[in-house]
């Protein structure tokens, strides 16, 4: 694994294509919020919004673009922030060691400066704890939706 991406894995139970396709409609959700134009979600549709950065915790304009689209396989994103600081995130559908079904999620980060990069490495080891809690819970809840629990 790279120093600059975090990962974490999920064992999922329900079918895969039906949790594939939660995934996508969870996503379309968030950028029709955004974008009411956006009514199904391609290669390259794009949207604006300001988040807070994981480094600073400031407010930033961001744009999200939907990069990968593999039915039923992989799902990924790409958020860009000020200061050429990328974000590629990626859902992809494995099997793990033990041939069960696992969603594989990861955040690669793309920061320019050195001094960026020292804060992100400093920040990274605190904050995997509660990535991996939220993505476990957000994973679970996607994994729900699909089983129609949730």
């Amino acid at each position: 694994m790279r120093a600059d991406t975090l990962t974490y894995r999920y064992v999922y139970q329900s079918p895969q294509n039906k949790l594939y396709q939660t995934l996508l409609d969870q996503q379309l959700k968030y950028f029709k919020y955004h974008d009411a134009n956006i009514t199904s979600l391609h290669e390259g549709d794009e949207i604006s919004t300001n988040l807070k950065t994981k480094i600073r915790n400031l407010d930033s304009a961001t744009t999200i673009k939907v990069t990968k689209i593999v039915p039923n396989k992989e799902f990924q994103l790409e958020t860009h922030q000020p200061g050429d600081h990328n974000i590629t995130q990626t859902f992809k559908f494995d099997k793990n060691v033990n041939g069960k079904n696992e969603l594989v999620y990861s955040e690669q980060t793309n920061i320019k400066t050195v001094r960026g990069q020292s804060y992100f490495f400093l920040t990274a080891l605190l904050y995997k704890f509660f990535y991996n809690r939220g993505m476990k819970k957000k994973l679970q809840y996607l994994d729900k939706i699909a089983l129609g629990v949730a």
